[in-house]
């Protein structure tokens, strides 16, 4: 025989059904983000295809790709990332306002000193050089054999690395350039036009971006070297910065990070640092 079950008897176990299974989906959302971290990630725009905002403000560039993935192998943190300009993104990283900090940076001893820098980098940034249309330079050897004469470099940025790395391969055929303290992009390229200098080592990407008129006359060559890059993380987030160590080596060694290469510059930053 079947039973029936009053009206009032229907609604109450609707309720207590109703109930329980909100219960047991707010226990199954609490399991899924138990411990998980928050982390803020600064990404200081105006690098493409490094790191950039779209459209709609969002963080693109090959810097938030690598850590979206890196993120993807964190089940213990998740990534949230706010654009932010290299000032503010370095201030807030020191202080702890952001976690983290990407926008294809070089690791000196000013920023080793200031933040947490992991030993695995997450890429590298083309470097070629820059001349003149009439010029026809392909790497540092053939600017040597030639007696060209390169232009002061930054006394505080990466490039200098690349100098001094040929300079310790080479000792036959050293490159004797200055380190500007003053340096600016305007100065370096005015150089060059004038005839000042004939050539300058520097980042793809950068000259890449210049506006027509400030680079006229001028070119810059396929890739000759690459400058490793790293994120900064806060010092006192040394499980975070450890963990995302581990996590860039990982997708190094899985082709992760040369493909992702690949999709940015369309050719593999990874096969040239070998």
């Amino acid at each position: 025989m079947k039973k029936f079950i009053g009206k009032a008897g229907a609604l109450l176990l609707a309720l207590t059904l109703t109930a329980a299974g909100f219960a047991g989906c707010g226990k199954a959302e609490a399991a899924g983000t138990a411990g998980v971290k928050k982390v803020t990630v600064a990404v200081a725009p105006g690098f493409f295809p490094i790191t950039y905002a779209d459209d709609n403000g969002e963080a693109q560039g090959y810097d938030v790709e690598v850590f979206k993935a890196v993120d993807e192998l964190l089940a213990d943190y998740e990534f949230v990332y706010e654009i932010a300009d290299k000032e503010t993104m370095n201030v807030g990283v020191q202080t702890g306002t952001y976690q983290a900090g990407i926008n294809s940076l070089f690791k000196t001893e000013a920023r080793l000193e200031t933040y947490y820098m992991p030993e695995n980098n997450m890429g590298y940034t083309p470097v070629g050089i820059i001349q003149r249309t009439d010029e026809n330079l392909t790497g540092l050897a053939q600017a040597y054999d030639e007696g060209k004469q390169v232009s002061p470099t930054s006394a505080a940025g990466g490039i200098r690395f690349v100098l001094q790395d040929w300079n310790e391969a080479n000792p036959d055929k050293q490159i004797e350039f200055e380190l500007n303290t003053e340096f600016s992009y305007a100065n370096l390229f005015a150089s060059i036009q004038s005839g000042e200098y004939d050539y300058a080592v520097d980042l793809i990407p950068v000259f890449n971006l210049q506006k027509a008129e400030t680079v006229e006359g001028l070119y810059i060559s396929d890739p000759i070297d690459v400058v490793p890059t790293f994120p900064i993380v806060n010092k006192n987030e040394t499980e975070l910065g450890d963990a995302i160590n581990e996590a860039l080596k990982t997708l190094k060694d899985n082709g992760t990070l040369s493909k992702l290469s690949v999709d940015a510059f369309g050719y593999d930053v990874f096969d040239i640092s070998k």
